[in-house]
């Protein structure tokens, strides 16, 4: 890429940047955990609602909205004292492409054990970040081997095929997956700016990976972000890296505007 392309690119970035703000957030899952007013609610609405974030933008908040209505008006209050016999029905009927609503008993159960041993999600998952490493993959890679080991103790027999149960709602980068949805996750709780919230203070926006779906892998390589054809943890990496030309302090804060862009033209073929 050559300064004058660099250029280029990053005053269309930029200008994506500015075109894309919280009024046009809709549809996304994110609108849904906003709904939520304390933090500590967000925070577990958040993790909830970016599993899901598989599928087009209008189902996932659907199923998003469904999930969380489930779980009351104070989801960390109904985690705190979440009991599998006697909530784990709540989630009964609950289907989402091959998602069920035991999985997401299953997911209530997890972030019952972690907020138990760690106090919150954030500091389980600051728990496992060294400023010495090169972005978050490796917090995230010890965030959901926690949460699924934790299913290993206490569900044996869960389903944890690659397209059912807890698994695939907690992708990580050991597996070489982008884990679109996790990243995803992890922009919400960390980025400072609108629309994204800022919980986690401990994690700088510097250190955050790219979330990459169908559609922010497409724009990548219309701008020569990457050459990669598969969209998977590498694809991330480099498009991440690249993206810190244009912003080192903030390099994924193009995500909102490019997947909606990109879901745009979508729709308009």
């Amino acid at each position: 890429m050559t300064r004058i392309d660099r250029s280029a690119i990053k005053d269309r970035l930029e200008e994506l940047y500015r075109t894309f703000d919280l009024s046009m957030i809709s549809p996304d899952p994110l609108e849904v955990v906003r709904r939520f007013n304390r933090p500590q609610d967000q925070e577990i609405a958040g993790l909830v609602a970016a599993s899901l974030a598989y599928g087009r933008a209008e189902t996932i908040t659907a199923a998003a909205v469904e999930a969380l209505r489930r779980m009351g008006e104070a989801p960390r209050d109904f985690v705190m004292g979440f009991d599998p016999g006697r909530d784990g029905g709540r989630f009964d009927g609950f289907v989402y492409r091959w998602t069920r609503g035991q999985d997401l008993a299953t997911l209530a159960g997890l972030m019952q054990r972690a907020l138990h041993r760690h106090g919150s999600l954030g500091a389980l998952f600051a728990r496992g970040h060294r400023a010495s490493d090169p972005h978050t993959g490796p917090a995230l890679t010890n965030f959901t081997d926690t949460l699924l080991g934790y299913a290993r103790e206490d569900h044996p027999s869960e389903r944890r095929g690659a397209k059912t149960g807890i698994r695939y709602l907690l992708p990580s980068p050991r597996t070489g997956s982008a884990c679109k949805r996790m990243n995803l996750y992890v922009r919400w709780m960390v980025r400072r700016e609108a629309p994204d919230l800022g919980l986690w203070e401990r994690i700088s926006p510097a250190s955050l990976v790219m979330p990459i779906d169908t559609h922010v892998a497409r724009i990548s390589r219309q701008l020569g972000l990457t050459s990669r054809r598969q969209a998977d943890w590498k694809m991330a990496e480099e498009v991440t890296q690249a993206l810190r030309r244009f912003d080192p302090d903030d390099p994924v804060k193009y995500d909102f505007a490019m997947c909606h862009r990109g879901m745009m033209e979508f729709r308009n073929r």
